[in-house]
């Protein structure tokens, strides 16, 4: 009986059970510890006191620092030294990159309680000038905040009160494919019996990323139910231990757990991937795109797509487009949005309506002389 959310269960011998996270492994994985006791209540006190003593000992190693150097680039170093602790690793190496290339060179010299306002603000007028997209300067601009409210937790702040500039997106509409161009590339991955058309079809299918799709592996699709489960992906990372001079890669493949909780999901097959994928089945441990035991990583699928593009006579575009064409049609048919969220692996509908569904002319044409033809 397992209390949701606490990471806490009564085991078959009548204890309770209560699970923390100790740490994480170098190479990301989480480190558990375990704490017993006779009552819900009392393993429950346990693992408060123990999760922060845990935190309580975080800070007292890395208070000590800042008295003597309160320079952004240390506290970020501490705050990166807390977060491997606490996020996946994936996330840890974007951070490291971010940091890298982006925040310490502009703010790495500078004292947490010099910073201003004004200067976050130039730096933003800096990245718009080179052209960076409004995204990306909000995910800059988003683990700087972390850095400097982790900052405000050792009770080191900025002296004046910090406000960040709102960045404003242009509305933009991501290019598909015509249905013409559509139907060609279907019709060409369907005819061909190579692993990597067949992986493309399922892709253009069901809208998984192109991340997931290179982690897919035989034993993921359950044929007999008309399914398959995602449950990993394979992105390029660039090393956080690599410096120049070393040993060290300076990015990895990594194969990991999709980017959240609701991204690990079962999605139902068509009936032309089930048919197709009967005639094509390999061995469990076989990845889909390659036919082999060795994964495809993401640059060597776009790459790959791109050319196939090519010998179709359709213009280039990213394989991720494959996303939003499923779901702009899905719509254009009015089926469950709830669903086609589930299917795609979003955390709620609203990021599928808001990243994910366009509607074109033609549909809201329609739309419109319905709506006059019922006022007539």
């Amino acid at each position: 009986m397992a209390r949701k959310g606490e990471n806490i269960r009564k085991r078959q011998d009548g204890r309770w059970e209560a699970r923390y996270m100790k740490g994480r492994t170098p190479d990301g994985k989480i480190r558990y510890g375990y704490l017993y006791a006779s009552t819900y209540r009392e393993v429950r006190k346990k693992k408060l006191q123990t999760v922060m003593k845990l935190e309580e000992e975080r800070k007292s190693r890395i208070v000590m620092p800042l008295c003597q150097d309160d320079r952004i680039r240390t506290v970020a170093g501490l705050w990166m030294e807390a977060a491997r602790n606490r996020v996946k690793y994936t996330t840890y190496c974007n951070y490291h990159l971010l940091l890298k290339n982006h925040i310490l060179p502009a703010f790495g010299d500078i004292p947490v309680r010099r910073l201003s306002g004004r200067q976050i603000a130039d730096y933003v007028r800096v990245l718009q000038r080179e052209g960076k997209k409004t995204g990306t300067i909000r995910i800059i601009l988003g683990v700087l905040k972390s850095v400097l409210r982790f900052a405000e937790e050792l009770h080191c702040c900025p002296e004046e009160n910090i406000r960040f500039p709102k960045i404003t997106a242009l509305p933009s509409r991501p290019r598909i494919m015509s249905a013409e161009d559509y139907r060609k590339l279907g019709n060409y991955l369907e005819a061909s019996e190579q692993p990597f058309e067949f992986g493309l079809l399922v892709c253009m299918c069901t809208g998984i990323r192109i991340g997931e799709l290179c982690g897919l592996r035989w034993e993921d699709f359950d044929l007999a139910g008309g399914s398959m489960t995602i449950s990993r992906t394979v992105t390029r990372i660039e090393n956080p231990e690599f410096f120049p001079g070393s040993t060290q890669q300076r990015t990895l493949l990594f194969i990991g757990t999709p980017k959240s909780i609701s991204s690990i999901r079962q999605i139902p097959l068509p009936d032309r991937i089930i048919k197709k994928a009967r005639a094509s089945r390999r061995e469990d441990g076989i990845y889909l795109l390659t036919g082999t035991e060795k994964c495809m990583e993401p640059r060597t699928v776009q790459r790959r797509y791109e050319r196939l593009l090519r010998r179709c006579g359709i213009a280039p575009i990213n394989i991720h487009a494959m996303r939003h064409q499923l779901s702009s049609r899905w719509m254009e048919h009015g089926f469950d949005v709830k669903a086609l969220s589930e299917i795609l692996g979003h955390a709620s509908t609203k990021t599928t309506l808001d990243i994910y569904v366009h509607s074109n002319q033609s549909q809201k044409r329609n739309y419109l002389n319905q709506v006059l033809s019922a006022a007539e």
